[in-house]
């Protein structure tokens, strides 16, 4: 069940009314009447005692009229019922087993009244003794005083307790009257305005003209409400700006990983090195750069290379084929990773084909005459482990043995061609006119059974 605001100040003031009223109406007049029985107790209490020593001293000296004088010094007391001068003697049981105190009545003032030597106090009369012994007698005074006045005493104080107890009342009711009216209401119109803040509308104020913390905490929601939408604004071109900036990262790490493995290392800051069952490498060299860079100053070579691998990216593009890197003019990718296919040797032999067709369409210049580009490409197939190492400047790379002798396939190419190897003949030999080598040795990996490409079969 949901309490409102007003409700919860009712009950908390209605609660601590009902508190104070309870403390004036029964606490406090019985913590009153409590400490007012016990100084009476104590005021009959004292009057004993001292009769009882004014009795000691009378009969200590034998003076019997000093006994009569020591009684009558509370005779004039309004509250007086009785005094009793009491003999105490000590005899045996009616067994004479074991001794008992048998106290006598010996004089009582008023004299109209009967004592009984063991009375006790009740509602009507407080009753206190006090005993002496004296070489004449022993004995004690009982003295017993009205209750009246105490009567009295705690209807006046529960008569005052009432008025007082409305009196709170009266003012806690003013009070939650007042509570509920000048604090509930302006901080219902703080809430309602702060819910349609949280549902996005920034255009909400409150109007409080009171000077005091609830008009304070009207300015300041008025403020944050204002900050927020300045804040908002903010945010919302500074996410502009970084989505952008977002789109250039991502496409910049695209540039150097591959799709699967930027996201993975996106993700957990780390890429895991994965196994191919099959991928076809390819090698691609420039005959006789060395000597081709000699011709050209650096600018024009970075620029002549820039045009050829910039043309080979597109080529790797429109096949599916994972660029790996360049170093100096080689160029080497590979087809069936990071997402597996069954065309990948047939997409290699097909981009090495554009390749080689560009490069031998086109002629540079030195300034001095032309300059002729021609390619050794080399391809092979088989397992490889991919992945990425290091803690910067990932770069995406592949191992094993499939690439070791793909890069021995370009070695032994010759310029112009496209040199295969036979696992990469068996998968592409019905789509394509290639010409059969031999085995031909590669340096420190033996003999191998090579495969010119010619031209896709029609």
């Amino acid at each position: 069940m949901r309490i409102t605001l007003k409700t919860k100040i009712w009950v908390t003031v209605v609660a601590i009314v009902m508190m104070f009223a309870f403390f004036i109406l029964f606490y406090f007049p019985a913590e009153q009447e409590q400490h007012l029985l016990k100084n009476y107790n104590k005021e009959v209490q004292n009057l004993a005692n001292t009769v009882a020593l004014g009795v000691k001293i009378a009969l200590t000296e034998q003076n019997f009229e000093g006994v009569q004088t020591a009684m009558e010094f509370v005779k004039d007391d309004p509250h007086l019922r009785f005094i009793s001068l009491l003999q105490s003697d000590t005899i045996w049981n009616d067994n004479h087993s074991q001794y008992h105190l048998q106290k006598t009545i010996f004089k009582t003032y008023p004299d109209s009244v009967k004592v009984n030597p063991d009375t006790t106090s009740n509602d009507q009369i407080i009753v206190k003794d006090a005993a002496f012994s004296t070489p004449v007698m022993n004995g004690m005074i009982l003295l017993g005083f009205s209750t009246k006045e105490i009567a009295q005493t705690k209807r006046q104080i529960r008569i005052t307790s009432i008025l007082v107890s409305l009196i709170v009342f009266i003012i806690g009711i003013v009070i939650g009257f007042w509570l509920a009216r000048n604090i509930s209401v302006p901080v219902l119109a703080l809430r309602d305005a702060a819910n349609k803040v949280g549902e996005g509308d920034l255009t909400q104020r409150v109007i409080n003209t009171s000077k005091d913390e609830i008009g304070e905490l009207g300015v300041a929601f008025n403020k944050m409400v204002d900050d927020l939408a300045r804040t908002r604004q903010q945010v919302l071109e500074r996410t502009d700006e970084l989505v952008h900036e977002k789109r250039k990262s991502d496409e910049l790490l695209l540039n150097i990983l591959p799709a699967e493995t930027a996201e993975e290392l996106k993700r957990t800051g780390t890429a895991k090195a994965k196994n191919y069952e099959q991928v076809t490498v390819m090698f691609a060299d420039f005959k006789s750069f060395t000597k081709i860079s000699e011709k050209l100053s650096p600018e024009k070579l970075v620029a002549e290379l820039n045009y050829f691998f910039t043309a080979f990216d597109t080529i790797m593009q429109q096949y599916n084929i994972e660029k790996i890197k360049t170093i100096g003019d080689a160029y080497m990718c590979a087809g069936g990773l990071p997402v597996t296919n069954t065309t990948h040797a047939k997409d290699v032999v097909n981009a090495a084909i554009e390749m080689r067709n560009l490069t031998n369409s086109y002629k540079g210049s030195d300034g001095l005459g032309e300059i002729v580009y021609e390619m050794r490409i080399g391809i092979n197939t088989g397992p490889v482990v991919a992945g990425i190492v290091g803690l910067k400047k990932f770069a995406y790379d592949i191992w094993g043995d499939t690439v070791n002798i793909a890069s021995r396939m370009e070695t032994c190419s010759e310029p112009g061609k496209i040199n295969i190897s036979g696992a990469t003949y068996e998968l592409i030999k019905n789509d394509f006119d290639c010409t059969y080598r031999g085995k031909i040795s590669a340096k420190n990996m033996g003999d191998f059974d090579m495969y010119f490409v010619n031209n896709p079969n029609p």
